[in-house]
């Protein structure tokens, strides 16, 4: 299984520098660090990932994503505000990303 994980996990970041390139340095640090916590939510789910649907799958990862992001979105109320919208389209789009390519693997 830590194989199937570790192969999910370098395809999406090979996936975040090619889409992330020309972002702002936030933006791929947050898809990075969305990206660890995804490899930290398999690592500690993977006994029951076979269990999981795919969208139970997404639902849990995002859960999981997003108790433990707060370090990289703290700032004051107006950068939280503003960066909320682009940075909750980033965690969707790395969660869809690893959990479909996780499942693939399975």
């Amino acid at each position: 299984m830590n194989d199937k994980i570790l192969q999910a996990s370098k395809k999406v970041e090979l996936e975040i520098e090619e889409k992330f390139s020309s972002s702002s340095s936030r933006n791929r640090t947050v898809a990075r660090s969305c990206l660890k916590l995804c490899k930290e939510w398999a690592s500690l789910k993977q006994s029951a990932l076979g269990d999981f649907s795919k969208s139970q799958a997404k639902k849990s990862c995002k859960k999981y994503v997003m108790e433990n992001l707060q370090e990289e979105v703290k700032g004051g109320f107006f950068v939280s505000l503003l960066f909320s919208v682009v940075i909750k389209l980033i965690i969707e789009w790395i969660i869809e990303r690893y959990i479909t390519s996780l499942f693939k693997n399975i």
